[in-house]
């Protein structure tokens, strides 16, 4: 059997995100995993996908005839939390269905959402609408018990840890002064302990549901590659708001999900305040500027109010 061959920019993304030592070592060994699951569930393997960064996604066919997709994980725990979340939503018709996985290594198998092109949030209202669709499926009642997740706010605190190094990096020194990143690093960090003292309903979350992690399937939306976490469902919507480079502009999406019955309206305001902030970006124009104008416009003091007056 041929492994196919790793794409360069994997490569690079694993070497840059891992560190040549640790990423050499890695990707090394990656051939002999893959060969291992492929002659272990008799796949026919076909290609490996170029857009990932921690993991590695080999498309495959199964004995059946199945279009499938088998996951090298980061690590065991990422691979064992994402295959038992994607276990949980599949019967919601939501995700890839879990046609096999090894716990004790977080290897899983899952089936290939067709055309699976990733469902960038291009077409306004219609957008919106998706997703919405998608969080009311993600969330529905009886589903799966999920595997043991970490608590929203270590996903908070590591987004606001990320955005803290990235604002003090020197390169980006002119774009975060005329940001005022201090200034919003503080007041985001200030919505955000006020959030997550005030969480009275936990759902279970993806923590990460932004467009590079949905897919287009036949009909609707899919999701893919959970963190998985415990939390207020208002920042997963906030995050799919705050993260897109359409011409949509972030206070038009908060406007489109006033009535979805998950969502409360001050919590995602503040919510898509806090991840604005967090994962402004100025290497990335269409996004940046789209994230400036929302933060100039907004009063965080009057976000602070809003929450203690609402009691959200």
């Amino acid at each position: 059997m041929i492994v196919p061959p790793i794409p360069e920019r994997l490569e690079k993304a694993i070497l840059f995100l891992r560190g040549e030592e640790d990423g050499r070592a890695w990707l090394d060994a990656l051939p002999a995993r893959i060969t291992t699951y492929v002659r272990q569930w008799q796949l026919i393997p076909e290609g490996i996908a170029d857009n990932g960064a921690m993991s590695c996604c080999v498309f495959c066919t199964t004995p059946g005839g199945i279009p499938a997709v088998l996951k090298i994980p980061v690590d065991q725990e990422s691979g064992y939390t994402e295959a038992h979340l994607l276990e949980r939503w599949a019967p919601a018709d939501a995700a890839p269905t879990i046609l096999d996985h090894d716990d004790e290594t977080g290897v899983f198998l899952m089936t290939r959402i067709l055309p699976g092109s990733v469902a960038w949030p291009e077409n306004g209202a219609g957008d919106a609408a998706h997703y919405g669709e998608l969080l009311t499926r993600l969330n529905q009642a009886d589903l799966p018990t999920p595997p043991t997740l970490k608590d929203l706010a270590n996903v908070a605190h590591m987004r606001m840890d990320w955005a803290r190094e990235r604002f003090g990096d020197p390169s980006y020194a002119p774009a975060m002064k005329a940001f005022g990143a201090t200034t919003r690093l503080t007041e985001a960090e200030t919505i955000l302990g006020m959030l997550l003292e005030t969480t009275t309903e936990r759902h279970v979350l993806h923590a990460d549901l932004q467009a590079k992690n949905i897919l287009e399937g036949p009909d609707h939306w899919y999701t893919i590659d959970p963190l998985g976490a415990i939390g207020d469902i208002n920042a997963e919507a906030a995050l799919w708001i705050a993260i897109q480079t359409g011409t949509t502009s972030i206070q038009q999406r908060l406007d489109q999900f006033t009535d979805h019955p998950l969502l409360e309206p001050t919590r995602l305001h503040a919510w898509t305040y806090v991840l604005t902030v967090a994962e402004y970006r100025p290497h990335i124009p269409a996004s940046a500027g789209r994230m400036a104008r929302f933060v100039d416009a907004t009063d965080a003091a009057r976000i602070v109010t809003d929450l203690s007056v609402s009691g959200a």
